[in-house]
């Protein structure tokens, strides 16, 4: 293990820089057989709410150009099939774990953090950026008030860090970046998806029951990488980045921004194998230097406009 690509965020020191984002590696399983998780610096869980949710009807998946929308709908087998049948796997991997929740009312976040809070796990990621659902997700981080009241509810339940995701819907980011801080959570991710629209020309009506999906991949990485340039000059939060990583000069182009760590998303369902590659090219180029001197880095470098 190459130390260089050791980083301290909040409480947690990760052995590098690279997660798989919740959703898209389900609870680790599948894509171990791949690779060993143990390798990466953490893993996020598929979403978990309080009770088994069956997700939305199909179609749920659409491929675009440079992106994939989803209409998931937080598919998953609620909180008590995950505690009995997921995390005796998860529990073994050696790298910190994050299990990322969603729920339709606090009371229900705060219910899976206090069953979660004795769990052999690393911290909770609050899913606030789901755009598939018609209560909780993205409607809760709308809400300065309600944001504030159960970031803070969760912080202290689960005494565990607690990242929060958060959806571009959200609007002027900074005010929101900053509350979630004030809260007490030691990071911010930035993003889940952008809302989009596809049309089956075909059948002249839109794709989704929903109409509206959420639009990941490459197409939206210049978008989160504005606002993960803002936030850092803005706040000093830490930021976890999220949203269109495929290769390594995209983890770098996030580093360089201002993200500490990153997670892959849909490049999981493309290649299965690209967290183990890009971390073996991350240990190749930190030999001499330390990655978390090259967080920001491009704000010192920045040319100014004349």
């Amino acid at each position: 293990m190459n130390s260089n690509l050791k980083i301290q965020v909040g409480s947690l020191v990760f052995k590098n820089p690279i997660l798989l984002a919740s959703g898209t590696s389900g609870f680790g399983k599948e894509i171990s057989q791949f690779y060993p998780l143990e390798i990466l610096g953490g893993f996020v869980t598929k979403s978990i709410t309080l009770k088994p949710k069956k997700g939305n009807p199909p179609p749920r998946i659409w491929e675009t150009y440079c992106g994939l929308l989803n209409s998931i709908g937080l598919e998953n087998p609620g909180l008590e099939e995950f505690i009995y049948y997921e995390m005796p796997f998860l529990e073994k991997i050696n790298t910190n774990i994050f299990v990322s929740i969603a729920g339709e009312s606090i009371k229900e976040y705060q219910e899976l953090a206090k069953n979660l809070k004795n769990l052999n796990i690393s911290g909770i990621e609050i899913n606030l950026s789901c755009p598939n659902v018609d209560r909780g997700g993205i409607q809760f981080g709308l809400d300065p008030d309600i944001l504030y009241e159960l970031t803070k509810s969760i912080v202290k339940i689960s005494q565990k860090p607690v990242w929060v995701k958060l959806s571009p819907e959200v609007g002027k980011i900074i005010p929101v970046v900053n509350l979630v801080k004030d809260a007490g959570a030691e990071a911010v991710v930035i993003f889940n998806t952008f809302l989009g629209l596809a049309i089956d020309w075909k059948e002249r009506k839109p794709v989704f029951k929903r109409i509206f999906a959420g639009l990941s991949g490459p197409a939206i990485k210049p978008l989160v990488l504005r606002y993960i340039w803002e936030v850092y000059e803005k706040s000093s939060i830490p930021i976890i980045g999220c949203g269109g990583i495929m290769e390594f000069g995209d983890v770098m182009e996030y580093i360089l921004a201002g993200a500490s760590l990153v997670e892959i998303g849909t490049a999981n369902f493309i290649n299965p194998n690209i967290g183990k590659e890009i971390i073996l090219e991350l240990e190749n180029y930190f030999k001499e230097e330390r990655i978390e001197d090259l967080v920001g880095l491009a704000h010192k470098r920045k040319e100014v406009s004349l």
